[in-house]
């Protein structure tokens, strides 16, 4: 009887450590959502209505480029965190894509979208593995 217990256990306590992952990669997908609302109504509100001078131009420009470059940085950021979200829901979550290793909870806690343990993070980013 104390296996079934402590079975329990282990499963409460990994369902616990699922819901927190899972509560912060919702809040930073809501986090990242709203900054995308006010990056679209600054980008609307910005406008080329004729009495700016060339410089003035060049500088909104610039700006929006850099608004939608952001945003292309929290789109990928937004995708990231729906994959980790399903790896949640399918029970793949904090184990390594590249080499099926348990990823730390300390990474995991750090960056809750973690898809490689550090040394396949650090192989990805040397173009070593090719990444899906």
């Amino acid at each position: 009887m104390a296996r079934a217990s402590g079975a329990k256990k282990t499963t409460k306590k990994k369902t616990n450590s699922s819901e927190v992952f899972r509560r912060k990669l919702v809040d930073h997908q809501k986090e990242i959502l709203n900054l995308y609302q006010r990056d679209l109504k600054v980008g609307q509100e910005a406008s080329d209505d004729g009495t700016e001078d060339i410089v003035d131009r060049a500088n909104n420009s610039y700006n929006r480029e850099f608004m939608f470059a952001l945003s292309d940085a929290e789109r990928q950021m937004l995708l990231e965190i729906e994959d980790a979200l399903e790896r949640l829901d399918e029970g793949g979550y904090g184990t390594c894509l590249n080499c099926s290793d348990d990823i730390p909870k300390i990474r995991l806690r750090a960056v809750p979208w973690a898809r490689y343990c550090i040394d396949c993070q650090e192989q990805a980013e040397q173009g070593v593995i090719l990444e899906s």
